[in-house]
């Protein structure tokens, strides 16, 4: 359960981020953009993400902001969880209000620290992912801006970047991003979005409900073990150690 609240927290707030490095493989093939609109958007791409921003992102600020959001996740009742995991009604509310920090600090008297520092050490390693790559969000950028505006309408960014104001906007506009207003928001949201959480689940499941399940093991033929086998490679068909 530990890990739980962290990767939730970090898929909630992180994945917009790292969506923008994300290649989707079904997207049709797109024309190259307009040269001379290229040329202006990869200048505003350079101030919207300049070097170093994703490690300043997921600096203290950013460490912050997961710190409140598993906080907020802690003190949800256990009843929220369980009913998320298909747990049925009448055993959801023998829970009572019993919270997750409440359960995991009888297994681990450490657990408050010990999620803050597993989210340190994680930010701290992300902070070093994102910033290998920045420049592929930056050409991203430039492409995805100068598809979606005219050479004109970039020529007036150009200009507002250019002024105080607008080089203000442009540097700090997505650090705004982690900044405390919008931890307080992502606190304050903890709740709604766990219980909103298991209509989710039904809906994913609903979406599926007519696909035969996935295979077991005990399930597949011979001819698939083998293709399995094959695909692992030479060391997957050698006899365990005993």
């Amino acid at each position: 359960m530990r890990p739980v609240l962290a990767g939730l927290a970090l898929a909630l707030v992180a994945t917009p981020a790292l969506a923008q490095t994300q290649p989707v493989a079904s997207a049709p093939p797109t024309a190259a953009p307009d040269p001379a609109r290229l040329a202006v958007a990869r200048e505003l791409a350079d101030k919207l993400i300049p070097q170093g921003m994703y490690q300043r992102m997921m600096g203290e600020n950013f460490n912050r902001m997961m710190e409140s959001m598993v906080g907020s996740a802690a003190e949800i009742p256990m009843r929220d969880f369980a009913q998320m995991g298909g747990m049925s009604e009448q055993d959801v509310a023998a829970l009572g209000q019993t919270t997750l920090r409440e359960l995991m600090e009888i297994y681990d008297p450490y657990w408050k620290e010990r999620q803050q520092r597993m989210m340190r050490s994680m930010m701290g390693e992300m902070g070093k992912l994102m910033s290998t790559l920045e420049p592929k969000v930056r050409v991203a950028l430039a492409r995805a801006y100068a598809r979606e505006y005219t050479l004109p309408e970039l020529q007036d960014l150009q200009r507002f970047f250019a002024t105080p104001a607008g080089s203000h906007y442009a540097r700090s506009s997505m650090e705004l991003m982690m900044g405390p207003d919008m931890t307080q928001a992502m606190a304050e949201a903890m709740p709604q979005i766990m219980q909103q959480m298991p209509a989710l689940v039904q809906a994913a499941q609903a979406g599926t409900k007519d696909l035969p399940p996935p295979r077991k093991p005990e399930d597949l033929t011979p001819e698939q073990r083998e293709k399995i086998l094959k695909l692992l490679g030479p060391k997957a068909e050698q006899p365990a150690k005993k």
